[in-house]
């Protein structure tokens, strides 16, 4: 019973992760083009701006928005569980008011602090106009996370992934145009459109979730929202100090090496490796998470679910950065230009860290489903802080691959500490399959790192194409045993046919 068990747990991982790899995969192909016109009219110096922005913006909505977005989905996943009609209504209610509340703090802090923060983006307060005109964006930054904490407390997965695509279709569709017509002067425009599509979208595809016509006062959303505001007042300060920590990141690079659009090759490289190699950590997170959290009370629960968790991350994530390793060069010369090759410097030890994430990443969503805030809070401040040290410091000692290197040690420190944690707290264990697993994924991940520090490409491409099918052949395997992917596969193939 126990392996039939574990059998069904990984497949209902794997079902989720197919359905939003799927959508994150059509994603990609959409932005590929997106991508390529972006570095081709914009360049290196153009990206880095546009990261800026993008970075300010991101730490106004979290000293705004009190970390809705996670605690939301909480909320929402625990309301829906308990199958309490009223409850859920009350949730959803009590989410939506807040989220108004907090989009409209977004648009005064930006109006009020626009001087001060054309200053300290730019130097200079000359382009204060563009964040009044930006501060619309958390209207729609806000409303549209409301909906995206509703679709995924109720796990509407189909919706989440349809829309996803959707939205990025319509976002290629727009910013092309714009930023050939208006080259850097549409990078305003862009990241307002971005909110105002991605709000229209969620509204669109969560319209159908009804809940009872309830009427609550505004003392009673205060009194029904401090849980949520509590946790997520110190989610919201985890995610300042962290866009912050981002921001000196970017900030250091841009004044240290601003005549070589270093910065614009560290935004490309946290692009590739969130929104590309990250896409099985966005598919596994819209369902993990959610699930995690409606099993917070049984330990024994949460530590076989995220024992499998980690299984199938790690089965995924190893041959794609294997595959990644191998076609780097080919990958950053089809998303951008030649230009930003160098890219591949970080990502030497960057790739790797991304498997130790695999291991970390549902880990440290037990504490997070456990709603131990300050435990919580202290492990991001921890990662945060040593992101900003190490990337300082290395990058001055062996310039882009020390951007790649200290993301490797960062997150293996963090990895520990993490654990730690929830084996005293929790009486978490790592299974000995997991074990072996992990072991092998990490060795293969380290060998393929070992290549490409000592051989050049394209020497490197026959070592890391054997690298590569050796993982695919012992993920094949590994998921075989715990899924029989063969019966998997003509299990959906019968559902298409039908």
């Amino acid at each position: 019973m126990q392996e039939t068990g574990q059998e069904n747990s990984h497949k209902t991982i794997l079902k989720a992760t197919g359905l939003f790899g799927f959508s994150q995969a059509l994603k990609i192909l959409i932005g590929i083009a997106g991508s390529k016109f972006v570095a081709v009219f914009l360049g290196p110096v153009g990206v880095g701006v546009a990261g800026l922005l993008n970075n300010t913006i991101g730490i106004i909505t979290a000293v705004s928005g009190f970390g809705i977005n996670i605690s939301g989905v909480r909320q929402v996943s625990i309301a829906y569980s308990q199958q309490d009609d009223q409850k859920f209504a009350e949730g959803l209610l009590v989410l939506k008011r807040w989220s108004i509340a907090v989009g409209l703090l977004g648009v005064v802090l930006t109006i009020a602090f626009s001087k001060m923060l054309s200053q300290w983006t730019f130097g200079t307060s000359e382009h204060y106009l563009w964040f009044i005109v930006l501060s619309a964006n958390f209207i729609f930054s806000s409303q549209a996370t409301n909906k995206m904490a509703i679709l995924q407390g109720t796990r509407s997965m189909k919706a989440i992934a349809v829309s996803s695509v959707v939205f990025s279709i319509l976002l290629t569709l727009i910013s092309i145009p714009i930023y050939y017509f208006f080259r850097m002067d549409g990078i305003i425009p862009v990241i307002l459109l971005t909110a105002v599509l991605n709000f229209v979208v969620n509204w669109y595809y969560s319209r159908n979730i009804t809940t009872k016509k309830i009427a609550l006062s505004l003392s009673e959303t205060f009194e029904k929202g401090k849980g949520l505001i509590k946790l997520g007042f110190l989610l919201s300060i985890n995610v300042i100090f962290g866009q912050i920590c981002n921001y000196l990141i970017k900030l250091y690079l841009q004044l240290e090496a601003s005549d070589t659009g270093v910065l614009g090759l560290y935004v490309v490289s946290s692009v590739l490796l969130i929104s590309y190699v990250g896409m099985i950590f966005n598919a596994m997170g819209a369902d993990f998470y959610p699930r995690l959290t409606a099993i917070r009370h049984d330990n024994k629960k949460m530590r076989e679910l995220v024992n499998d968790q980690i299984e199938i991350a790690m089965l995924l994530i190893t041959p794609c950065i294997l595959l990644f390793y191998f076609l780097a060069p080919i990958i950053i010369r089809v998303l951008y230009t030649k230009e930003f090759l160098p890219v591949v410097f970080i990502l030497k030890a960057a790739l790797l860290a991304i498997i130790i994430k695999a291991i970390v990443w549902p880990l440290a969503y037990i504490i997070l489903a456990k709603g131990e805030n300050r435990l919580y809070f202290k492990q991001e401040v921890l990662g945060d802080f040593m992101n900003v040290a190490l990337t300082i410091l290395l990058y001055h000692l062996w310039g882009l691959i020390g951007i790649g290197v200290a993301m490797l040690v960062n997150y293996t420190v963090y990895g520990f500490y993490v654990f730690n944690i929830v084996r005293r707290k929790f009486g978490f264990s790592i299974r000995k399959e997991t074990f072996s697993i992990i072991l092998k994924s990490v060795l293969m991940g380290s060998l393929a790192c070992l290549v490409v520090f000592v051989v050049e490409y394209p020497y490197a491409y026959i070592p890391l194409g054997i690298l590569s099918c050796i993982s695919v052949v012992f993920s094949y395997k590994e998921l075989d045993k715990r899924i029989g992917i063969l019966s998997y596969y003509l299990k959906i193939k019968s559902k298409f046919r039908r």
